[in-house]
């Protein structure tokens, strides 16, 4: 299936969201503070990729999108985007693709 990185994975939504994803078959990056655990732990856990990331410093650096992006995902899921700051470093390391991926399918297309 596809990699997926979840941002803020041990949170309430994430709690329940990651093991979902791995039972559907997605390899699961859980990027989280590392302070704890889900709410609930499961088996599906074993099999999650976990990141500890300080969100706060790493965007004030103007590393957090680029250290996203070199996870390598197919899709991320963003829990904890509350400015547009942050979801702007993110978006930004994905612009390129996005464009390129554009350009394809206007060539395609015509």
């Amino acid at each position: 299936m596809s990699r997926v990185v979840v941002i803020g994975a041990t949170g309430h939504i994430g709690t329940y969201l990651v093991p979902r994803l791995v039972d559907r078959g997605h390899e699961v990056i859980a990027v989280s503070r590392g302070t704890r655990g889900p709410y609930r732990a499961g088996p599906q856990w074993d099999a999650v990729t976990r990141v500890t990331a300080d969100r706060e410093a790493e965007e004030a650096a103007g590393m957090f999108g680029r250290r996203m992006a070199a996870l390598l995902p197919d899709a991320v899921i963003d829990l904890i985007c509350f400015t547009a700051g942050s979801a702007r470093q993110l978006i930004e390391e994905y612009a390129e693709d996005l464009r390129n991926i554009i350009k394809k399918l206007r060539r395609h297309l015509n």
